[in-house]
């Protein structure tokens, strides 16, 4: 197995055989652990976007299905890769080894299509991460070469894992093209806030830029909870780490590029329920709903650090 393409080679031992075994047991096992992750999310996600009918509402819906489907696609594909394996033992332990050949064949198929899921799925991830970003940008004059920058790098990072995938199957260029596509995403999406905040807490004070460092952390766990992820797969791949440990890498990868997008649309909900008026005001302030005194209702102008319209909502 190479480490930094997740394709079979030509498997000539025993000893091979049982230790590519080992990376397809230990890389469908985290993705199946993930997977239940990538549900749990996706669950929140509806239960909170399916409570508004706003246009954003409903693309991050669609957006959702199309996720937890990329997830359930390819622990699907990681799982059968690991029974294709399972069976091959046995057929070898058995005495039959002409049979393996055509589950071989099975496998590197599997494979195949399992990297082409992936590679489709990150694309899809960045365009959402960049998405984020031009929200965060807004209005800026430098708004469109930010987008145009971060457009080619994603395309740029689409076209090469492809290359990977059909064309040179050993190269690790596809998953570094990844890290530095997704590190240039944060690095510009968080550096934004960074200086939005720091702007408004010389103008407002120290407890109004305090927004924007909860909306930074929030950005920078999302996003490093991927690039961590294809980091250790790098390291340890090219490092000709343990299998099993890679076999996880590998498994947890898939998973994660859809991990980190559902959390993205679940705090999306969230905000968007928060946001939502009071059905019955009386009920909490105790005052006439057209009264205009200290007891009755009084509007307050929420501005979050991602948007400036009164009762906005934050696209983290």
């Amino acid at each position: 197995m190479n480490p930094t393409s997740g394709y079979p080679q030509v498997i000539t031992t025993l000893t091979e055989l049982n230790a590519v075994l080992t990376y397809q047991l230990c890389s469908a096992g985290a993705a199946l652990f993930l997977n239940g992750i990538c549900l749990l999310l996706f669950a929140f996600g509806i239960f909170y976007l399916q409570k508004t009918k706003t246009r954003t509402s409903r693309m991050f819906l669609v957006l959702a299905i199309i996720l937890v489907l990329f997830a359930l696609a390819q622990v699907f594909l990681d799982v059968a890769a690991a029974a294709l394996f399972l069976r091959m033992a046995e057929l070898i332990e058995g005495g039959s080894p002409d049979a393996v050949v055509a589950l071989y064949q099975a496998y590197f198929h599997v494979s195949l299509a399992r990297n082409t899921l992936t590679t489709i799925n990150n694309a899809i991830t960045d365009c959402l991460l960049l998405y984020r970003c031009a929200m965060i940008w807004g209005s800026s004059p430098y708004t469109r070469v930010v987008i145009g920058v971060s457009l080619m790098l994603i395309l740029g990072t689409l076209g090469v894992g492809m290359w990977g995938v059909f064309v040179v199957r050993n190269s690790p260029l596809p998953f570094i093209m990844a890290l530095v596509t997704n590190s240039v995403l944060l690095g510009l999406t968080a550096g934004k806030i960074w200086i939005k905040g720091r702007q408004t807490a010389v103008v407002l004070g120290a407890e109004a830029g305090k927004r924007y460092q909860i909306t930074l952390q929030i950005v920078c766990e999302s996003s490093l909870l991927y690039l961590v992820n294809v980091l250790v797969y790098l390291i340890l791949g090219l490092g000709s780490g343990p299998l099993p440990l890679i076999g996880a890498a590998w498994g947890a990868l898939a998973q994660v590029v859809n991990v980190v997008p559902m959390l993205i649309i679940v705090r999306v909900g969230m905000a968007k329920k928060a946001t939502e008026p009071d059905p019955n005001p009386r009920r909490f302030y105790g005052g006439n709903k057209s009264s205009n005194s200290r007891f009755g209702v009084t509007q307050i102008s929420s501005v979050t650090p991602l948007t400036s319209r009164a009762g906005g909502y934050s696209n983290v």
